[in-house]
C-alpha cells in the first residue's frame, strides 16, 4: 500500500505572496476575487498565539473598505477563533474547518453570500489551505509562514520538510 504523502495533490498555489499585508484589493480584484478567507496561525497570527502580525488590523481594514467580505478558515479550535476573530472586529469564522476537506471552504461562501470561484484563500501551508481551496474550485494564495510552528513542533517540520520536496518536484523550489 503507498503512503500518501501528500505530493501527488493539486497543492500549488495560483498566487504568492510574501505576506498577506502585501496584498492590496486590487490584487485580489485582478484574481477575480469577491470574498477572502484568512487563515490564521503563520499567517496572520503568530504561531500558536493570539498575536497579530504588524499591520494585519490596517490590511483587514482595507479589504474591507474595498467592499470585499472577509472570513476567518482555520483548522484551530473554536474558542482561539473566536479570541482572534474579536481582535480583528468581530470577523465571521470557521473554526475546527479541517482543511483541506472542501466543506468549510463551502461553509465559508456561504458565510460571504458569494461564490467559490470567487474566493481568494489566503495561508501559509501548501496541504491544508492551497490544497484545500484548489479542490474547492476557490483562488489559492500562499504567503511565506513567519515563524516556526511551536506545537506539535515534528509533525510541522514534517510538513514543510514535505511542502519543500514538493515544490522542488514541480521546479518551483521555496519560490511558491
Amino acid at each position: 500500500m503507498k503512503k500518501n504523502t501528500g505530493l501527488e495533490t493539486n497543492s500549488l498555489p495560483q498566487f504568492f505572496y510574501d505576506s498577506i499585508t502585501d496584498i492590496t484589493p486590487e490584487d485580489i480584484f485582478r484574481m477575480g476575487g469577491t470574498a477572502v478567507g484568512i487563515d490564521l496561525d503563520n499567517t496572520t497570527v503568530y504561531d500558536s498565539t493570539l498575536r497579530l502580525f504588524p499591520g494585519v488590523k490596517e490590511w483587514l481594514k482595507d479589504i474591507q473598505s474595498a467592499g470585499l467580505p472577509v472570513v476567518i478558515v482555520t483548522n484551530t479550535y473554536n474558542i482561539r477563533a473566536k479570541a482572534i476573530s474579536k481582535k480583528l472586529g468581530g470577523l465571521p469564522f470557521v473554526a475546527d474547518a479541517d482543511k483541506p476537506d472542501v466543506k468549510c471552504f463551502e461553509k465559508a461562501v456561504g458565510i460571504t453570500g458569494t461564490e467559490l470561484s470567487g474566493f481568494v484563500m489566503i495561508g501559509d501551508q501548501l496541504f491544508t489551505d492551497v490544497q484545500g481551496a484548489n479542490n474547492a474550485g476557490a483562488i489559492s494564495v500562499r504567503v511565506k509562514y513567519k515563524t516556526r510552528e511551536l506545537l506539535a513542533l515534528f509533525h510541522f517540520l514534517k510538513i514543510r520538510k514535505f511542502e519543500k520536496i514538493y515544490l522542488e518536484s514541480k521546479g518551483k523550489g521555496d519560490k511558491v
